[in-house]
């Protein structure tokens, strides 16, 4: 479904603000679904003794977010429950981001199903932005699965107002100076901050739509429901909101680590998590266009003595069998106890932009760097487990596998 509304002519010299709302359609369930090809097209329930998410087949039949499960499954009685695992979500929701990073790189992340980019200032890169948002809509399909709706507008406000009106897969754009057109129609409720109780009181003030609301002093509003609520209502109205995408900032740290349950003194099993940990870093740092220039190792012993160790990384880099190089030289240090091992923790500091042209002359680490974000590109698409290094098999051994990686001792290994 997609809507547009004419553009009117924008005055030369001026610089048209473009922000856009990205809405995964029924995200739990379509997860669920992708995840289970038995599950598509039937009537999908998600969550825990209230409806976290549905499924459209399902919202077709009057089941909405937040209900009970008795009331959804009184409307739907073949509907399958599925409790849900966060870490499928989480992981599905890091795929559809980096996809709309290749778009732009001010992505916020609003929720796990919810995204805003910044496209002001694309105009030249992007000179038809129906035909860019179409592409982006389909990739994330192609790539993920999951369908998305689109909203483009001058403020976050409208943008999520416009792509949650058209879902699913749904795409409008708001063009500048058509805000008001778009926006008097609606129910107030549709406005972000006017919840059924703000709603229930404007309906008795004979107040139903945003244009009705528009029309209202900003005393009256300030009078009845608060100076910062009544400001919010009146300038909502108007399709004002300030907010700008708030891109997330980048670390200045990056730490993977692992509690080993009953403790360890098997070097093979100590090496495969060292290897595991440096992919999980090196990773990230990838992910995040960085390479470090610190390395740090700490560990514990069963009997809670613990003990860490620093070394400095020249060149800095990002490549997960350098870091490991350099952790095992360190660990051979460090390990000087006959002792078995409960914790082991990996991070790396001092972080600075990736400059590959560093290495431009260099055939292995060319060679590396290729290899590096092959494999990316495998775990983006099939996931953490499609590719793994030899120690890697081993650590299979001892651990359960998930898509994510590993079900280690320690749940930020999943991320």
């Amino acid at each position: 479904m997609s809507a547009r509304i004419p553009r009117p002519v924008e005055p030369s010299g001026t610089q048209t603000t473009r922000v856009v709302h990205v809405d995964v359609d029924a995200f739990f369930a379509s997860v669920e679904q992708e995840l289970d090809p038995r599950l598509r097209g039937r009537p999908v329930l998600v969550g825990r003794g209230v409806v976290a998410s549905a499924s459209y087949e399902a919202k077709a039949r009057g089941v909405r977010t937040a209900m009970s499960f008795r009331e959804a499954l009184r409307l739907c009685p073949d509907a399958v429950v599925v409790a849900g695992a966060y870490e499928h979500y989480a992981d599905s929701a890091g795929r559809v981001r980096r996809i709309l990073e290749e778009f732009s790189p001010a992505v916020e992340t609003a929720a796990l199903d919810d995204f805003y980019l910044d496209l002001t200032g694309t105009e030249r890169l992007y000179p038809n932005l129906e035909a860019t948002l179409r592409r982006m809509q389909q990739r994330v399909e192609d790539e993920t699965g999951l369908s998305v709706s689109i909203g483009c507008a001058t403020s976050k406000l409208l943008a999520a107002i416009a792509s949650r009106l058209r879902r699913p897969r749904g795409l409008a754009v708001i063009p500048p100076g058509e805000e008001r057109r778009f926006l008097d129609p609606l129910p107030v409720e549709k406005l972000q901050g006017v919840g059924r109780v703000h709603a229930a009181a404007l309906g008795e003030r004979g107040v139903h739509t945003v244009g009705e609301l528009r029309r209202l002093p900003l005393e009256a509003l300030t009078a009845s429901f608060g100076a910062a609520a009544g400001r919010q209502m009146w300038e909502r109205a108007r399709g004002v909101d300030p907010r700008g995408v708030a891109a997330p900032a980048v670390p200045k740290s990056v730490s993977r680590e692992t509690t080993i349950v009953g403790g360890t003194i098997d070097p093979e099993l100590l090496a495969g998590l060292w290897e595991y940990l440096a992919e999980r870093v090196a990773a990230t740092l990838r992910a995040i266009g960085r390479q470090a220039r610190t390395l740090t190792l700490k560990i514990r012993y069963t009997d809670s003595y613990g003990a860490g160790r620093q070394t400095r990384l020249d060149p800095a880099t990002n490549d997960e069998k350098a870091l490991l190089d350099a952790a095992m030289e360190v660990f051979g240090a460090l390990y000087a106890r006959r002792v078995a091992l409960g914790w082991v923790g990996m991070s790396v500091a001092n972080l600075e932009p990736d400059r590959r042209q560093n290495d431009l002359f260099d055939s292995r680490a060319n060679r590396r760097w290729y290899l590096d974000r092959g494999i990316d590109a495998v775990r983006g698409r099939f996931g953490w487990n499609a590719v793994f290094y030899g120690r890697g098999l081993e650590l299979r051994r001892h651990y359960a596998t998930k898509r994510e990686g590993l079900v280690l001792s320690t749940p930020c290994l999943s991320r």
